[in-house]
């Protein structure tokens, strides 16, 4: 278990964030991790990303080796609500020294890959930090940069779209409910208690960390379906940084309507009957609309990138991209 100490003045140092660079560090821990939780789709384009650009020690660093830590640098503090992709770049880059050797040690020592287990850390990563950690920090950013750009960047406004709905469905939980009650319904395993916000890890964990903050940075993912806790160290840590807390993201059928014209009434309608796979047929059966209005909403948000497609036999079937988590 994580416990975050919070008095006054860290709740009021409580803020969201919505991040880019947030999302791709997700997606390229779930590829490196756990691909089974991703959909065709989105496993199909960051693999080929990886490949296709040879960003071999981006997927070592960002996947997280077999214990499961990614280096936390990758997912630079957001500096304010919404940080664009050259600014978290440039973060990246400038990562401080300390800091690198500090999440690293961490990292090969036993939390990302453990020697004495049989799984030591991959030669490519360390012939790179043999370079020096300037180095390993910029090869990082512009590893990351191509990444960024073939596999996330076609489907970032339906992303962004759909965490900023998600910080303004929080911040109407906040004015209806509270903040206390409101963090508890972030995330199933994320509880406000006794003055203290509390992420409970999984059985196998092995970690245990108190921590006293004054603040604490929330920001929500497409790529998680539990809440993870990022960059919160205790006094004496290198760098030290503001405790971040990623949570899944609201599904799109519970969000307030978006103001956003990409999604109307009908679409809505067409995401709430996606959470498993449907035809083209199936679904206008199922709402009274002709197929070829269905299918014109379909190839928008196919296009967006909420829903994705594949072919069984001799139909196609649509389904939404909330349900990949």
């Amino acid at each position: 278990m994580i416990r975050i100490r919070l008095g006054a003045r860290g709740l009021g140092g409580v803020r969201f964030a919505v991040s880019p660079m947030g999302s791709a560090k997700d997606l390229l821990r779930l590829v490196g991790f756990n691909p089974g939780t991703l959909t065709p789709s989105w496993r199909s384009r960051a693999t080929d990303a990886l490949t296709r650009h040879r960003l071999g020690l981006l997927a070592v660093v960002g996947g997280g080796g077999p214990l499961g830590y990614a280096p936390d640098f990758l997912r630079p503090e957001p500096p304010a609500f919404l940080t664009d992709i050259d600014t978290a770049l440039h973060q990246i880059a400038t990562t401080p020294q300390e800091r690198i050797r500090y999440e690293l040690a961490e990292a090969v020592n036993g939390h990302s890959w453990d020697p004495g287990s049989g799984h030591p850390a991959p030669r490519q990563l360390l012939q790179a930090l043999g370079r020096g950690e300037d180095h390993f920090a910029r090869r990082l950013a512009d590893e990351m940069a191509r990444f960024w750009h073939a596999a996330l960047k076609p489907s970032w406004p339906a992303i962004r779209t759909r965490l900023e709905a998600d910080v303004t469905a929080r911040a109407s939980d906040i004015t209806q409910y509270g903040l206390a009650e409101a963090l508890n319904r972030l995330a199933p395993n994320l509880e406000w208690r006794g003055g203290e916000l509390l992420v409970h890890l999984r059985t196998d964990s092995i970690h245990r960390l108190t921590l006293d903050a004054e603040a604490v940075i929330l920001t929500p993912s497409v790529f998680v379906d539990r809440a993870l806790f990022c960059a919160g160290e205790p006094p004496g840590t290198p760098a030290p940084r503001t405790p971040l807390i990623v949570y899944p993201a609201a599904k799109v059928d519970c969000l307030p309507p978006a103001q956003d014209p990409l999604i109307g009434a009908t679409r809505r309608k067409l995401l709430a009957e996606l959470s498993q796979p449907r035809s083209t047929t199936e679904i206008a059966k199922r709402l009274y609309l002709s197929p070829a209005t269905v299918s014109y909403h379909l190839q928008i948000l196919h296009r967006a990138g909420l829903v994705t497609r594949a072919r069984r036999s001799r139909h196609v079937l649509y389904q939404r991209l909330g349900g990949m988590v």
